[in-house]
Formats: structure tokens, sequence, C-alpha cells
């Protein structure tokens, strides 16, 4: 089923909005990547950024295509590469 293209302010708010859609808890969530409930509500809330392991993991599970992902937080494609759009501070991805 195609979704239609939104804008989000973020990352985060990308994140939450498909869990939302999705109708599933943290918890749920959390069982599906085994990552912490807590923690991707830390990480949906924007008190903390995931590693780029974590963010493959809920992308994989929430079936939300990376390039949506990295567009939410601010990049765009140019000739067939994702680079940060102007005016925004380039990101440092945690492995």
């Amino acid at each position: 089923m195609a979704r239609a293209k939104q804008n989000y302010e973020s990352g985060h708010d990308l994140l939450k909005a498909r869990r939302a859609e999705l109708g599933l808890s943290l918890r749920q969530l959390g069982a599906m990547t085994g990552i912490n409930a807590s923690h991707i509500k830390d990480i949906e809330k924007g008190r903390k950024e995931p590693s780029i392991t974590k963010t493959l993991r809920l992308l994989e599970a929430m079936s939300i295509p990376v390039k949506e992902y990295f567009q939410a937080i601010g990049y765009e494609e140019k000739k067939g590469k994702m680079v940060a759009v102007q005016g925004i501070e380039p990101r440092t991805l945690r492995i």
C-alpha cells in the first residue's frame, strides 16, 4: 500500500508517525527491533539520537525507505547522492 508523501519536522517525527500509523505500541516495536521501548520513546521525543544500526532496524521494521528518513532529517537527493540541504548543520552518524 503506497503512502501519501508527508513533510516531517524531523526523523523523530517520521518514526513516531509511522509507528502510530501501523498501530504499534512502543513495546511491540521494541520486540520487533530488539530495541528497548524506553529507548525508542527517547528517540521519538528527540532526547536521544539512534545509532545508524538502530535507525536501520527501526526503518526496516516499519517499512520506511532509507531515502525518506534522510529527507526527513534534512537531506535531499542531488545527482544520485543524498546531500545536506544548505543551511543545516551536517550530522555525524554513529555506527
